[in-house]
């Protein structure tokens, strides 16, 4: 039984391990369950260039906070992506894309409907060609909303959402720290 869970947690590919261990990906999967074995999955390895974008910002969040608790470690799709104390955090990601045909103006575009019932924060992060823009977003605020939409110009209602990656990390300490 250790060599299934070693062959999963190299791979984090149901398929290519199974295939190592000689076996069905379906025997594999069942097996991995009766073992407590969260099956997750890699999207840094194996996902769509959103999936690899949305894992590094994911990333880049456990950064700026350490302390934060993975939900995607335990579950796949897990309903929100942290947990900082009791609180629930889903990171968004998102890159610069042109308003419309008619206008030259840019935008990051964040859907956030599927969490806004089960996340406190959407915390999301804009890409730029030289770095990024981090949004924190309460999720009362956000409520109602398929997307969030905010210009790369800063003329948006969302702008004022916009912090640093240090007061990003001094909030949630000090969130913890209450």
């Amino acid at each position: 039984m250790q060599n299934i869970v070693a062959a999963y947690e190299k791979h984090k590919n149901l398929k290519l391990a199974a295939d190592e261990l000689g076996m069905k990906w379906q025997s594999l999967y069942l097996e991995l369950r009766k073992l407590g074995v969260a099956v997750t999955g890699d999207k840094t390895r194996y996902g769509s260039d959103k999936d690899r974008l949305a894992s590094w910002a994911e990333s880049e969040f456990v950064r700026l906070v350490p302390h934060a608790k993975s939900q995607n470690d335990l579950q796949y799709q897990a309903k929100v992506d942290f947990k900082v104390g009791e609180e629930a955090v889903d990171v968004k990601c998102s890159t610069l894309k042109q308003s419309s045909k008619n206008f030259a103006s840019r935008r990051w575009a964040f859907s956030v409907k599927k969490q806004e019932l089960s996340s406190t924060f959407f915390v999301c992060f804009g890409k730029l060609d030289d770095g990024y823009k981090i949004f924190m977003i309460p999720t009362e605020i956000a409520r109602h909303y398929q997307t969030v939409s905010i210009a790369e110009t800063g003329n948006s209602k969302w702008s004022q959402f916009e912090v640093t990656p240090q007061d990003l990390s001094d909030f949630f300490k000090q969130l913890l720290a209450a």
